[in-house]
């Protein structure tokens, strides 16, 4: 931990505060943290010209175009026309920024970075869902939660979005191992807990599956990370484990504190479908061909997609360069996860935010109803980028040191 409050005084408070006002939201007025960091970074001239790249460009770009069409139809309001166009370029660059900033950053700092920021974005749907289950338990009339900070109400699968990082923690813990302080497992698992009541009230399959998942790649990456005698191991406490919940571990789907999961999971017609987004994906494929220059939100609503509701609200022109910037997103973590082998605390806990961060894009319009994800995803870039090149550098400086000796 000494690490982290070295990394903090490098870094420099305001910066991060200000990044956790922005992923905490308060009052919906976040938004004014990010205006603050936009003179924050584009204010140093000589960092910004040293950090533009073409993941910066093709970022930038695709937010002006989408931010143009935005122009045609301001549902959400004039604010919202300088957020699309300032805020994801700005954020990937605050990732290379504190990347930067400190002298002797390590994967473990990263990691600790990373776990602090997740736990900032939860915390709305935390205190939402928790107040609601303090004053209505579990069986309640509709999953709609009203925010903490602005008693509006919020859909379930939007609200259950807060939690995407947390339901990540059991890979996490898998992947921890012995890297971890006992303290801090058992800080990971409390929130683990927390958030997976207020899973349950929510009723999200979704979040559900990600759990699963931040297992299934945790598992996978430790195979092809350690040696047979750790993975024989590893797989002998896998067969344990599933042999134990077979035989002794019963769920009632019925129970009280189920009674909105359980009559979703039960529901198989709905979960074929994705509740019912397959056929709006068709549409908006059709759509993609037939209506270029974007479509109604009245047609069919929304597609339930980042990169086809890109296309709805901002044209083809935003759907391929936001499709581009995925593809050279999804290289950047490929390399980030590269970089350095033998961090595998750092690399399983990127590999499982990134798709616990796809799965939640994939299945919601993320500009308009997550769009603080989306920017966390974009500074996750320019983090890993960041972190890349300075481990590429440091290699090169144990080489050139042997080469001389």
């Amino acid at each position: 931990m000494k690490s982290i409050f070295t990394y903090l005084n490098q870094v420099g408070i305001i910066p991060l505060g200000l990044l956790c006002l922005y992923l905490i939201n308060p009052f919906d007025k976040g938004f004014l943290a990010g205006y603050v960091l936009i003179l924050f970074i584009y204010l140093k001239k000589d960092f910004l010209l040293q950090n533009i790249d073409s993941t910066y460009f093709l970022l930038t770009l695709f937010s002006l175009v989408y931010a143009a069409f935005y122009t045609f139809n301001m549902g959400q309001g004039v604010q919202w026309l300088f957020i699309y166009a300032l805020f994801p370029g700005t954020f990937y660059l605050l990732g290379k920024k504190i990347v930067a900033s400190s002298s002797n950053i390590d994967s473990i700092t990263l990691f600790y970075l990373f776990f602090i920021l997740s736990i900032m974005y939860s915390l709305t749907g935390i205190l939402s869902v928790g107040i609601n289950l303090l004053k209505g338990g579990f069986v309640q009339v509709g999953r709609s939660i009203a925010n903490f900070w602005t008693g509006k109400e919020k859909l379930a699968t939007a609200m259950g979005a807060f939690f995407i990082f947390n339901m990540s923690v059991p890979g996490i813990l898998i992947a921890a191992k012995n890297k971890l302080p006992i303290w801090m497992k058992i800080f990971a698992g409390g929130i683990f807990f927390i958030s997976l009541l207020c899973v349950f009230r929510l009723g999200s399959r979704t979040q559900i599956v990600l759990i699963i998942l931040s297992i299934v790649f945790a598992l996978v990456y430790l195979l092809k990370s350690q040696n047979m005698v750790s993975n024989f191991k590893l797989a002998l406490g896998v067969v344990v484990v599933i042999f134990l919940s077979i035989n002794y571990l019963s769920v009632d789907l019925d129970a009280d504190y189920l009674s909105s999961l359980g009559e979703r999971l039960q529901d198989s017609d709905n979960a074929g479908s994705a509740g019912g987004r397959t056929g709006r994906w068709e549409k908006s494929i059709v759509n993609l061909f037939e209506k270029p220059l974007g479509w109604d939100v009245n047609e069919f609503g929304y597609s339930h997609n980042m990169w086809f509701d890109a296309a709805r609200n901002g044209s083809v022109i935003s759907f391929v360069l936001l499709l581009i910037f995925t593809i050279k997103a999804t290289l950047n973590i490929k390399k980030a996860l590269q970089a350095d082998p033998k961090a595998i605390l750092f690399n399983s806990t990127v590999l499982i935010y990134s798709i616990a961060i796809f799965s939640q894009l994939f299945v919601e319009p993320a500009l308009e109803s997550l769009f603080i994800l989306f920017v966390f995803f974009c500074f996750m870039q320019g983090v890993l980028i960041a972190y890349t090149q300075k481990v590429k550098e440091e290699k090169q400086q144990i080489q050139d040191q042997l080469a001389v000796e």
